[in-house]
């Protein structure tokens, strides 16, 4: 046993090997992102960088992306963060060399090289594809809600945001008043008056966000009146009961609705006339009473399926005791009303989103993965449902294969069968153009219960609609086994984005989020996170720092 402790002699001359080289080991993971982003077409941010004249001379950008890179990758996104570490963590300090940039410098480049950053998602993928990686034999999809930089209290309405205007309008004209009376009409102070500098920018957050209400009314309207006119088609040629092919789910279950009702009002009606005459007989009602029309079990159960397909299209309706009006009527009335459109004052962009954890201040992030959970596409969109965003998806994978073969020559990316969930389940999704779909109209539960009681075999019957083919695959053996890949091929990189990546964290400080404010800033930090899980998702499958060198 020793007799003492080991020495601790802080005043030595070389505590760190004399080369920064030899201050980690070879398989440290900070070799591999400077070897990765060296391979990397870095180009775009070299573009703004201006060189051969005087003036102090700036950071290598793509020290500065390595610096970005190996953050993201173990998720620090705050430049203030990143400084700090660049003095005190030894890979930090390694990629800078030890010349430390201060936090305005990290906060600009991000800022000035937003395009550049999400243009990386691609570069990453070409890089995994001439390594002989990125398989699209089976492209899985899926939405996920990422929180913005801004607070879900801060969403006001029209009303309250023309009142903001017009109050900051009104300090602008009190501030142009005060200084006029102080300097004269046509002087001015040494400095700007306190009420017009604005450095917050909240005169263009209050119009941007009065822009986005009207917008978003607008667009509302024209759905409205868009659904009215099928309204009226679908009531001219539906039959009693059931949907025709090809009928709007919202349009279907409002005709419905209204036609229980209209039933259950005519039973009730014959039974207040078989009482009033039973009275006026001088006898008593005959038979059970017939229940109000909002109770009966029809309409009850009509009701429910039109809240369903009102969620469905991501929309609010009136389908009480109150909105007895007619299909045609209620489609027209149905979706916000005018005074519960709103926009967020922080980011006039982001949208207020439900999740399973309740509700956020955010955007839902679209995106898909290849069959050995590279991630193909990343999309910041605004919009609170997934139905939508189907074709948009297949139209960026469909496009990111074709920029991948070109780039590599490889004649294999071509995109097979698309996986998504019952979020995606529409008739136009599923007769839309493009690649092989398969995509359910429930619950995993519930198809691995169709296909455990209800299995089925070889090619869906003729002349069935697209919903009944795809209802049969999912029973078959094949088709089942490949729709269970969906949930670790896409589910997992979405994990890593939020857990890993810092998009969504739960600190002592409350929810990570998106660090910059706007739906294209959004977009730069989903793409770069993607990126920099494709680059690490390198590492993880073994590729070594030698062929990255080597290529």
């Amino acid at each position: 046993m020793a007799r003492s402790y080991r020495l601790v002699d802080r005043g030595q001359e070389f505590l760190l090997p004399p080369s920064m080289l030899d201050w980690l080991p070879d398989d440290h993971l900070v070799w591999f992102v400077i070897a990765a982003v060296e391979r990397l077409d870095t180009l775009a941010f070299h573009a703004r960088a201006r060189l051969g004249g005087v003036g102090r001379r700036g950071f290598d950008p793509d020290m500065l992306l390595t610096l970005f890179v190996y953050a993201m990758a173990h998720g620090q996104s705050s430049s203030r963060r990143i400084e700090r570490l660049c003095h005190t963590d030894v890979a930090f300090r390694v990629i800078c060399a030890q010349d430390v940039p201060d936090h305005t410098v990290l906060a600009r480049f991000g800022e000035d090289h937003e395009a550049a950053l999400a243009d990386l998602l691609t570069e990453s993928l070409v890089l995994a594809a001439e390594l002989g990686m990125v398989s699209l034999g089976v492209v899985a999809f899926d939405g996920t809600k990422i929180a913005a930089n801004a607070s879900k209290d801060a969403n006001r309405g029209e009303a309250r945001l023309r009142r903001l205007a017009e109050e900051f309008l009104t300090t602008v004209a009190a501030a142009d008043e005060a200084d006029d009376a102080l300097f004269g009409e046509d002087s001015r102070g040494d400095e700007p008056p306190a009420g017009m500098g604005d450095r917050t920018r909240r005169g263009e957050r209050i119009n941007q966000a009065l822009g986005q209400v009207q917008a978003r009314r607008g667009a509302a309207e024209q759905a409205r009146r868009e659904r009215a006119e099928r309204a009226r088609g679908y009531e001219q040629t539906a039959p009693k009961g059931g949907r025709p092919r090809g009928a709007d789910p919202l349009v279907a279950a409002k005709t419905r609705l209204d036609r229980e009702r209209g039933k259950a009002q005519a039973l009730l009606q014959a039974w207040r006339a078989r009482a009033e005459r039973a009275r006026a007989a001088g006898g008593k009602p005959v038979g059970r009473p017939a229940v109000p029309v909002e109770e009966h079990h029809r309409v009850r159960k009509a009701r429910a399926a039109c809240q369903a397909a009102l969620a469905q299209h991501g929309e609010a309706g009136d389908t009480g005791a109150g909105a007895a009006a007619g299909a045609a009527g209620q489609t027209e009335n149905a979706g916000e009303p005018p005074d519960t459109f709103k926009a967020n004052l922080t980011d006039p962009d982001s949208r207020l989103l439900k999740t399973r954890n309740g509700w956020i201040q955010g955007y839902n992030c679209q995106t898909s993965a290849s069959g050995d959970e590279f991630i193909l596409t990343a999309r910041a969109t605004q919009d609170a449902c997934d139905v939508e965003q189907f074709t948009p998806t297949v139209n960026d994978v469909v496009a990111t294969a074709a920029e991948l073969a070109r780039r590599t020559g490889r004649d294999d990316l071509q995109v097979g069968t698309m996986i998504g969930d019952a979020g995606y389940d529409s008739a136009a999704n599923l007769d839309a153009d493009g690649p092989d779909r398969l995509i359910p109209d429930a619950k995993r539960r519930a198809i691995n219960q169709r296909a455990a009681t209800e299995p089925a075999a070889g090619d869906p019957p003729e002349h069935t609609t697209g919903r009944e083919q795809i209802n049969h695959r999912l029973r078959t053996p094949e088709g089942h086994a490949l729709y269970k890949r969906r949930a670790p091929m896409i589910e997992a990189p979405n994990a890593w984005l939020k857990d890993r990546r810092g998009l969504r964290r739960f600190t002592r400080r409350g929810l990570r989020r998106f660090t910059r404010r706007g739906l294209a800033a959004a977009q730069a930090e989903l793409s770069f996170a993607s990126a920099v899980t494709n680059l690490l998702k390198l590492a993880t499958r073994g590729v070594t720092i030698a062929q990255l060198q080597t290529g």
